[in-house]
């Protein structure tokens, strides 16, 4: 089941930010365990400033996406939505999780955009994720980041 998260999910939520944070091919984010700091993120998140997505199956996380409103940085006066994570627990992968995710993903962004709330949203990639074809969800490809 694919759910918008709530306040009683922000601890399963930094649990898999943990696992996250381990796979994630960035040294510096090995370093993030300011607990207190990330869950007063994410309870922002899931407050309005956002929205965090949920996998759940027998009661259990199994997967989030995580995004934040912000005004473009070239256009303050143009919202987008961008994606802060995308996780699916490695138990629960090659199953329909992470689809499900990114299609609950694309709903709502899209219900924003009828709504005036953002103009348009993104996606990113770390290079160890798995080679998902966003372009099969309407996605283009706008940019590469690279870091030393």
């Amino acid at each position: 089941m694919i759910r918008e998260a709530n306040k009683f999910d922000v601890d399963g939520i930094i649990e898999m930010l943990k696992h996250y944070r381990a796979a994630a091919p960035l040294d510096v984010l090995k370093y993030a365990d300011d607990e207190e700091y990330i869950g007063r993120m994410i309870t922002e998140i899931i407050a309005g400033i956002g929205f965090v997505l949920v996998s759940e199956k027998d009661n259990q996380l199994t997967g989030m996406l995580i995004c934040a409103k912000i005004p473009n940085i070239w256009n303050p006066k143009t919202y987008q939505c961008s994606e802060v994570a995308y996780w699916v627990e490695p138990d629960h992968r090659r199953g329909t999780a992470g689809y499900r995710l990114m299609t609950a993903y694309i709903e709502k962004c899209e219900e924003w955009k009828r709504q005036g709330k953002i103009h348009f949203y993104t996606m990113s990639k770390m290079n160890n994720s798995p080679d998902l074809k966003y372009q099969k969800f309407g996605f283009e490809k706008l940019e590469e980041t690279w870091f030393r």
